[in-house]
């Protein structure tokens, strides 16, 4: 049926934005629940230092930069992927007319028709 297709079309741009959107909570839960994990560690194991948290903090940048990368190589792939399927819908084409509008054509020669004609020099 022709609304299914267009339902399916409509879906897409939320199906991808639910795939991708939870990138950056991914980075910044990675490097909270990490660093706070070395913190309970530096409490219990070593109290004074805050080496554990460091390191937890460290590695969560790490496993929230690589959980970034994999979803980046999956956007791209995703990309390409749409493009084969479709090549004309990945064509760009710009309406030069909104870049360099045209003037319009001046009818009065460059004067103001309210303007009072002036005595020629003497």
């Amino acid at each position: 049926m022709i609304g299914d297709d267009r339902g399916r079309r409509m879906g897409k741009p939320y199906k991808e934005m639910g795939r991708y959107g939870g990138v950056g909570i991914d980075l910044v839960l990675a490097i909270l629940l990490l660093g706070a994990l070395g913190h309970w560690l530096d409490g219990r194991y070593f109290p004074g230092h805050d080496y554990a948290m460091l390191t937890g903090g460290f590695l969560g940048v790490a496993v929230g930069v690589r959980s970034l990368v994999r979803a980046a190589r999956r956007m791209q792939k995703d990309i390409e992927a749409d493009e084969a399927a479709n090549p004309e819908a990945s064509r760009w084409t710009v309406d030069e007319t909104w870049l360099h509008p045209q003037e319009p054509p001046d009818v009065n020669g460059g004067h103001d028709p309210t303007d009072k004609p002036r005595d020629p020099p003497s």
